[in-house]
């Protein structure tokens, strides 16, 4: 499933797939286990990435760090560390943290999903394309000019429906929406990223943003139909930039959670 969902996000001019470790992407493309080039950034396990770390150079391993290393060779069947098999076991260790040899039935499940979507004989034809369908994390940066081009600004036409009570003015729209346009413009891409993943759920902004400015109390988000509510009582961008980024900078720990 996850396979013909980044098929049908490429053939469709969806948002790609970012963040996967360059060893992955060389599997999931045909290459083999053996020949992916590790990392140490690639394990996603910090106390592992610690353990693992310890065996990198040359410089003396203590009792203790020793210790904690055994224990985790014991536990993947691998023989202790020693002086002759150090290197070895750091690539080792690596290739198992990495998940690599422990995924590799859904590695394969992904790559079925690609050759259901008739993208698998592109990525063997034009290996060059990979970047494209699975780009790095550094390299998808958001600008300020991709977000603006994508937002559907709030109508400036008066309502003359009196039932609708979140309603609010003209003048109101119009400086808030400003102070949007002002903090997207002068945003940094963490801080854009975490406001496109308030605004649709994750970081990559759609062809059509919906803004709506009303009567609340704090910014709101509706993910599902990819809008974003801002309350229409700010009178300052000062106060409206920091209740902004406290809203946004609750998408690493759940919606709401200022």
């Amino acid at each position: 499933m996850a396979g013909r969902m980044i098929g049908h996000c490429f053939l469709h001019g969806g948002p790609p797939l970012s963040g996967l470790s360059p060893a992955v992407v060389h599997v999931i493309s045909g290459g083999s286990a053996e020949t992916a080039l590790l990392q140490i950034s690639d394990c996603p396990d910090f106390d592992l990435r610690q353990k693992i770390m310890l065996l990198d150079g040359d410089s003396e391993i203590i009792p203790e760090e020793k210790e904690s290393i055994n224990v985790l060779c014991y536990s993947w069947d691998l023989p202790p560390v020693s002086n002759a098999n150090r290197r070895w076991l750091y690539e080792r260790l690596l290739h198992h943290a990495v998940v690599i040899g422990r995924t590799m039935r859904q590695i394969k499940q992904h790559r079925k999903g690609l050759k259901e979507t008739m993208l698998w004989p592109l990525l063997c034809q034009r290996p060059d394309v990979l970047p494209v369908i699975f780009p790095r994390e550094t390299n998808d940066v958001l600008t300020p000019m991709c977000i603006l081009n994508s937002i559907s600004w709030p109508s400036m036409v008066e309502n003359d429906d009196d039932d609708d009570e979140d309603e609010c003015c003209l003048e109101d729209k119009n400086r808030v929406a400003g102070y949007l346009r002002q903090f997207i413009e002068s945003a940094s891409s963490p801080e854009l990223k975490a406001l496109i993943k308030f605004w649709v759920g994750w970081e990559v902004p759609t062809t059509s943003l919906k803004l709506e400015v009303t009567q609340c109390n704090l910014p709101k988000a509706s993910t599902c139909f990819e809008t974003l509510r801002l309350p229409s009582h700010y009178r300052d961008f000062k106060t409206f930039k920091q209740e902004l980024l406290a809203c946004t900078s609750t998408v690493d720990t759940g919606f709401g959670l200022v």
